[in-house]
């Protein structure tokens, strides 16, 4: 095997040294993994936008199938259902001094005025690595996605929450994360502290803040689904016309397998009285039973009866007178 062709495929190793790991090796597989994460996030929130495109187009076909009086009543609930979804209290914006505060005294149970940056990153370090990882971050922000969904409320969809949670890990990355490795070391974490953003923030925008697509997305995203739902009614017909071919063929071949059947038995049969008349046995039945048939005479042999009576020797006469 060619081992530095086969390095060379991977981009976060360094296919000039094919036995060590080095420090540029770990440089290439943290600059690699990035990337990969990276298109991961991206990937991610396209799926989220075809979802909520998804979600609008079968509102529409919904509303379509009602006749006029119930499709007022319909969307007259969905736009209520809407109000009351944007009726939250304020979200701090993630990663600033008010939601760290939130998470220190509602999550640790700590006095508010005595929040220390310090201190909170290393309680929040849960597996004691001196990083805060993504998975470690995403959890602070669990304060702040309550105050918006529910799932106990038809109005707050928890794939949205999601879509949430992963935007605030990405603000608090792109304002914290230095060395842009995806993970938040307490050096960072601390000078993020001492930034203007980190006391006077933006106020955060929620999802149902703007739109997530245009109308010209959604009439595409529409165009791409008739598209593959007439594939499927074509492929759907397809599979209809070959089952209806294979029945054809079973039929057939039933059909044929019967006639085969009877030529076996027809043959067996025929073996089995060619068998019989060899040797002098009356011939067989369909499940090997003798089968005895009359026999019949001869014309020569019906008038043989009367032609042997014509032939006994005549009987001696009676009475005759007795000779001494």
């Amino acid at each position: 095997m060619d081992h530095t062709s086969l390095l060379k495929q991977f981009e976060h190793l360094d296919p000039h040294n094919q036995n060590t790991f080095e420090a540029k090796d770990l440089e290439l597989l943290i600059s690699t993994a990035t990337k990969d994460l990276e298109n991961y996030d991206a990937e991610r929130h396209e799926e989220f936008k075809r979802y909520e495109m998804l979600k609008e187009h079968e509102r529409r076909e919904y509303l379509k199938g009602l006749d006029q009086e119930k499709r007022e009543k319909e969307e007259k609930r969905m736009q209520e259902l809407k109000e009351k979804h944007r009726q939250h209290p304020k979200v701090n914006a993630p990663g600033s001094v008010a939601q760290l505060r939130e998470v220190w005294e509602e999550t640790d149970g700590l006095d508010p005025q005595e929040f220390n940056a310090k201190t909170f990153f290393k309680l929040h370090d849960t597996n004691e690595d001196g990083i805060l990882d993504e998975q470690e971050l995403e959890a602070l922000f669990t304060k702040e996605l309550e105050k918006v969904y529910d799932p106990k409320n038809e109005e707050d969809d928890m794939m949205e929450m999601e879509e949430e949670r992963l935007r605030m890990r990405e603000h608090v990355m792109k304002n914290v994360d230095l060395n842009k490795d995806r993970l938040v070391s307490l050096e960072e974490f601390l000078k993020s502290t001492e930034k203007k953003e980190f006391s006077n923030p933006k106020e955060w925008e929620t999802l149902d803040a703007k739109p997530l697509y245009t109308e010209e997305e959604l009439q595409r995203f529409e165009a791409e689904l008739r598209d593959k739902e007439e594939e499927l009614k074509r492929k759907a017909e397809n599979l209809h016309q070959e089952q209806e071919l294979l029945r054809e063929r079973g039929k057939a071949l039933e059909a044929q397998k019967r006639e085969y059947q009877q030529a076996v038995l027809e043959m067996s049969q025929r073996q089995r009285e060619q068998q019989a008349a060899g040797n002098g046995q009356p011939p067989a039945g369909p499940n090997g039973e003798l089968q005895f048939q009359p026999q019949t005479q001869k014309p020569e042999e019906i008038n043989a009866p009367a032609e042997a009576k014509n032939n006994l020797p005549a009987e001696p006469p009676q009475n005759l007178p007795s000779h001494t």
